[in-house]
């Protein structure tokens, strides 16, 4: 059965208090930073995850060869390492 919570007043917006064991169970410390998407008609939270250094370089990459592309029209000869 589903824990049913009450919206709080905080400023303008509302807010969600969740209680410690919840967390726990998703790994979620406090202060800790979390991601907030709609997914059809639910709110979903999840623990914010930073990217690993291979994903970072890759993007970084690509970021790399969408500019050249931008600037020189085509791809440049040689390939970012």
């Amino acid at each position: 059965m589903p824990l049913v919570k009450k919206l709080i007043r905080v400023g303008d917006s509302r807010g969600l208090v969740l209680d410690l064991p919840i967390l726990r169970q998703v790994d979620i410390k406090p202060d800790s930073e979390v991601e907030v998407s709609v997914e059809g008609n639910a709110i979903v939270i999840r623990p914010h995850r930073y990217a690993s250094d291979d994903d970072a370089r890759a993007a970084g990459r690509k970021v790399i060869r969408n500019v050249d592309v931008y600037w020189n029209g085509s791809r440049s000869r040689r390939e970012p390492t």
